[in-house]
């Protein structure tokens, strides 16, 4: 039994109880956190093993498909006080570019208060899986990161690299490094990580898949001394492709569709083996991680598939002016990296966050093929309409299809009955209630003027 401490006041007693240690803090469903207090217990991880995350600059991703993307592992983080309000601060590796792009072009350097995106999933005490956070932050600084300094055991040390060289001994400088630190304002957590739609998913509702591979770079890749830039096709589809000689993989395995616009695809073959151009090396066909640049560049991706009739109804709305059919989707790609998977290859590919539309219009003079919106980029797959509303039609679907038939029919008769009312109101102005509630007002309002 715990002890405890007593006095007397005043003839009563009083008794001092030890203060009850805090549960472990529970993260479940979306949950948005700013205060130092509800954040820190969630950072106890940085120390405890390896947490790498995708850093990503907004403002870059305005200009380039490709740069201003990292994976960098977080090494630590503390508390300081900005304006009088504590904010927690990130240490961070320097971030290491994805898909052959930079994160800090040289001429694009990074500034101090520039909006930095940042995602990541840890273990949480008292929570049974990982749990995903997205993070509001802003870049402070590049740094010097030494994670045991000699004259504070157990602590790190931060700071300018000339100051490191002034102040800590040699065989602690080798221990160090180069680091950028970000202030963390928000945190959304999820229970789980970013969704995704399954191959299980797919196959049930996606068809006669193909990968086209399109040599120049497609119309999506092209650059210039300025900069990207994403050039109109006065063509249909159709006749641009015969116009190139481009391979075309046929019934290649999608794999996983996931909300963050990372499209998952298995391939029997080496992805760029028998293509016939110039700009493809050997040693990018055997090494293809090393030349994502290069590649990305060279050739551009193109997904088709066909969608059930239902998937179909949701999503043609959206875009009408979609390339192909009704039943038709074309996604333009980017190549992120390509791993082993049991003999065949797995492509981690990245959509290009425009939608290809096509102008049909005979009297237009904009003929052919465009992006759409048409002058500048946008962070994240939300701005490519088809794919977003793809992945959101596909889960609503399959949790319909999935559910109990008795469900399935109530959730029919509520329709039906929705729409014989809706039907039935079709000529009114006003429904029965709020007609009854007018004439109430004009009833009392008489009755007033009355006395």
């Amino acid at each position: 039994m715990a002890s405890r401490d007593k006095t007397k006041t005043n003839g009563a007693k009083s008794v001092k109880r030890r203060p009850h240690k805090k549960e472990p803090q529970q993260v479940s469903g979306t949950k948005v956190y700013t205060k130092p207090g509800l954040m820190k217990p969630l950072f106890t991880g940085f120390r405890e093993g390896e947490v790498v995350g995708e850093i990503i600059r907004p403002r870059m991703l305005t200009e380039s498909v490709e740069n201003g993307i990292g994976k960098a592992t977080i090494l630590d983080f503390s508390f300081r006080k900005f304006k009088d309000q504590p904010k927690a601060v990130f240490f961070l590796t320097w971030p290491k570019g994805v898909a052959g792009g930079s994160f800090e072009p040289t001429d694009r350097l990074l500034k101090p208060g520039e909006p930095i995106n940042l995602s990541y999933t840890i273990e949480v005490e008292g929570v049974e899986r990982p749990v995903y956070f997205v993070g509001k932050a802003y870049y402070l600084r590049k740094s010097f990161y030494v994670a045991d300094a000699a004259d504070s055991p157990g602590k790190p040390w931060t700071g300018p690299r000339e100051k490191a060289r002034e102040m800590l001994p040699k065989e602690v400088m080798v221990r160090g490094v180069d680091i950028i630190e970000i202030r963390v304002d928000s945190l959304t957590s999820m229970s789980s990580s970013p969704g995704s739609v399954p191959g299980k998913v797919l196959e049930r509702y996606l068809s006669r898949a193909q990968l086209y591979i399109v040599p120049n770079g497609g119309a999506w890749a092209q650059r210039s001394t300025q900069g990207n830039y994403f050039k109109n096709i006065r063509d249909p589809l159709d006749k641009y492709l015969e116009k190139e000689s481009f391979k075309l993989i046929e019934d290649p395995i999608l794999e996983d569709f996931g909300n963050m616009g990372n499209v998952s695809i298995v391939v029997k073959d080496k992805l760029l083996a028998g293509i016939d151009d110039d700009k493809i090396l050997r040693v990018m066909v055997e090494k293809p991680n090393d030349y994502l640049r290069e590649i990305n560049t060279a050739v551009g991706f193109l997904l088709y598939f066909q969608i059930s009739d239902d998937i179909k109804n949701m999503i043609i709305r959206a875009v009408p002016d979609k390339v192909g059919a009704e039943i038709e989707v074309y996604l333009p790609l980017i190549l992120e990296r390509i791993a082993d998977a049991n003999g065949k290859y797995r492509l981690i590919l990245r959509v290009f966050p425009r939608d290809l539309v096509e102008n049909r219009s005979r009297t237009s003079m904009e003929l052919g093929l465009h992006f759409k919106p048409p002058y500048t980029l946008h962070p994240g797959s939300e701005n490519q309409t088809i794919y977003s509303k793809l992945v959101i039609a596909l889960g609503q679907l399959f949790r319909e299809d999935m559910k109990p038939e008795e469900e399935k029919m109530k959730s029919a008769k509520l329709q039906a009955s929705v729409q014989a009312r809706i039907a039935e109101q079709a000529h009114n102005f006003t429904d029965e209630k709020t007609k009854a509630a007018f004439q109430n007002r004009i009833a009392a309002k008489k009755r007033e003027e009355v006395d």
